[in-house]
């Protein structure tokens, strides 16, 4: 493999440069760089007419640098090092031995995503994760402004451009507590959702908006008594009785809350997915990349682990 210095056109002048001035000879350099000395010549003298000031002169047969050419032989140092310590990084980074990854998730990523990191940073200790999460409206602000490396979405709008990897089904369910008149029966419609009290997530949300989508097929509407952006607090105010709700499997299977229940609505559950996103703006990395390879390992694992917790709740 080339080195990186070798390929930078501009990149010998400076080596060559640097060694004249540190053997303090062009015969010397030569044998150093395995160049002819005319070559050396040729190569001093267009590097002078670049930097646009006398580096040296010839007095007998030694070479004299001046002030600009000791100046500039400092600076050939500190910027042959740069390239190296670049050309090191760069090599570390693509055996992802460092680097720092940005990734961003709606909040209903908050019951698999820590544990999907956790998990991707025992395998790469040197790499660093900037994990954002927040609503649904504040992470696709992110996305629109390009700020994160890659995106967690339930629900994909028209205007993402970017590229979209489908992960693993995000399926939601009605559910209510336990002493809920629904909760004692065997079949319940959709059409008989409607009357009781409803807390449901933030308009925006991709939960709000699969719920909503899947309602109007069926010409039936529900309006929410409370709205809340918790997917915690939600399931403690059904818990409490104040009213129905739907959410994610994934928020209704942790812990597995005995005093609820999930009702046999007859449309459900509504489907939907997790999706990958990837800004349009920018290329995948070569953390992005492995970061997407783990999660696709990853998902098999999570999925049977929900199958599980289903047996038992859902």
């Amino acid at each position: 493999m080339q080195l990186l210095r070798n390929r930078l056109s501009n990149f010998r002048s400076l080596r060559v440069y640097l060694t004249v001035y540190e053997q303090g000879a062009i015969s010397s350099a030569a044998k150093t760089l395995n160049l002819t000395q005319p070559t050396i010549s040729i190569q001093l003298k267009q590097f002078s007419n670049v930097v646009g000031a006398e580096l040296y002169y010839v007095q007998g047969k030694k070479l004299v640098f001046t002030e600009s050419g000791k100046l500039t032989a400092k600076y050939c140092r500190q910027i042959i090092q740069k390239i190296d310590d670049l050309e090191i990084e760069i090599s570390n980074l693509a055996q992802l031995k460092s680097g720092t990854l940005k990734v961003a998730a709606v909040t209903s990523c908050e019951y698999f995503v820590p544990h999907l990191i956790g998990s991707f940073l025992e395998k790469f200790p040197m790499v660093d994760i900037d994990f954002k999460i927040d609503n649904r409206e504040n992470i696709k602000e992110r996305y629109n402004n390009g700020q994160d490396d890659l995106y967690l979405f339930s629900h994909i709008d028209n205007d993402m451009t970017g590229e979209v990897v489908p992960l693993f089904p995000n399926n939601l369910y009605a559910f209510a507590s336990k002493t809920h008149p629904l909760a004692l029966k065997e079949k319940v419609s959709l059409k008989s959702l409607v009357g009781f009290s409803w807390i449901l997530r933030e308009r925006g949300s991709g939960t709000r908006q699969a719920i909503e989508e899947h309602f109007s097929k069926s010409d039936v509407v529900i309006r929410p008594k409370l709205v809340m952006e918790s997917n915690e607090a939600i399931k403690h105010c059904v818990m409490a009785g104040m009213g129905l709700s739907i959410l994610s499997e994934y928020a209704l299977t942790q812990e597995s809350p005995e005093n609820l229940t999930v009702l046999p609505v007859d449309t459900f559950p509504i489907k939907t997915y997790w999706n990958l996103v990837f800004p349009s703006s920018t290329k995948q990395s070569t953390l992005s990349q492995a970061f997407m390879a783990h999660l696709m390992e990853y998902k098999q694992v999570l999925k049977g682990g929900i199958q599980e917790q289903n047996t038992r709740f859902i």
